[in-house]
């Protein structure tokens, strides 16, 4: 009986581990097309719009019910909020940062979603011993940043404030998809949210009025392929059935992944030296990890998925 409870939570483990991992590597690789030259801006608006283009195909031919026109509407509304939201600020800000000082900021953003759970109060009492754990996490995620700096300067102070807004977006969002998707995003529903997110871009595009640089270079059109197909049309497939599983606070946790991802990937692939601090925010992040999925007492009663996920209670 046990081994048959477990499977959801190693299944669900495994997809958070397979999207931290792709969504990990989206930090390092989206800078190499910012650093061969191409307007943050543009590159982030154009890779919406190719997500788009490449999601509204595979919803025709998956024959998916089709949502209404305000089911679309509110889900392109959706998209511009969240998937915008977090995308725009973390290319932007990618700039003048490193991916560990990303990471920190984004790592914040399961705590945010716990906070606008509560907040709105939509949700059970927060765990005190999960909200600890989590605490743990994100300390683990500070910890192998820094590291991987080796205690260099985080980040410029506006960069923080681009992340922040990104985090929040990510926190916010994903309480949103779980309110309003409680049976979660369809194909059409992910199609639209991406057509919003493009719309956001070329808002932002036409406020700030930057010069339209996109080199068509490798360098530049092979981050965009890879932001495109597998961090946004991928990733967010794997976002939102995590969303509809378990909850938006256990959903955010990929944020404690993709460092340990780019860690283990730094060392097994490209022979990097590992560091004792490095060893001890891994450990603070698995521990963390272990903890968010202890289950509960058994008089405890269980919330839903969608709404509160396995780091609250009644």
């Amino acid at each position: 009986m046990s081994a048959v409870k477990s499977a959801p939570r190693l299944a669900g483990l495994a997809w958070l581990v397979l999207l931290g991992a792709m969504w990990g590597a989206m930090f390092p690789i989206a800078k190499i097309g910012l650093d061969a030259g191409a307007e943050p801006f543009w590159m982030v608006t154009l890779t919406f719009a190719t997500a788009a283009v490449v999601m509204f195909p595979l919803a025709a031919v998956s024959r998916a019910r089709r949502p209404s026109a305000r089911g679309l509407l509110e889900s392109g509304a959706i998209g511009a909020l969240m998937i915008g939201g977090i995308n725009i600020p973390l290319f932007w800000g990618e700039q003048f940062a490193t991916g560990g000082a990303a990471a920190i900021v984004y790592a914040t953003s399961p705590a945010l979603s716990l906070v606008f759970l509560t907040a709105y109060n939509r949700g059970p009492r927060p765990n005190v011993r999960k909200v600890g754990a989590l605490g743990l996490g994100l300390l683990g995620v500070i910890v192998l940043s820094l590291a991987a700096a080796r205690g260099g300067p985080i980040t410029d102070p506006w960069a923080l404030v681009a992340f922040s807004l990104g985090a929040v977006c990510q926190g916010g969002g994903a309480v949103l998809i779980a309110r309003r998707r409680p049976q979660g995003e369809g194909l059409w529903g992910q199609a639209s949210q991406f057509a919003g997110a493009t719309i956001a871009g070329l808002l932002v595009l036409g406020l700030l009025l930057p010069a339209p640089v996109l080199p068509l270079t490798l360098a530049v059109v092979g981050p965009m392929a890879y932001v495109a197909l597998v961090s946004l049309v991928a990733g967010y497939v794997i976002f939102f059935r995590l969303i509809r599983a378990s909850g938006p606070v256990s959903a955010n946790l990929v944020t404690f992944v993709n460092p340990v991802v780019a860690l283990l990937l730094g060392v097994l692939a490209f022979g990097e030296t590992f560091q004792i601090f490095e060893g001890v925010g891994l450990l603070l992040v698995l521990v963390a990890l272990v903890g968010l999925e202890l289950p509960e007492h058994p008089r405890a009663s269980q919330p839903s998925p969608s709404v509160g996920g396995s780091l609250a209670r009644t």
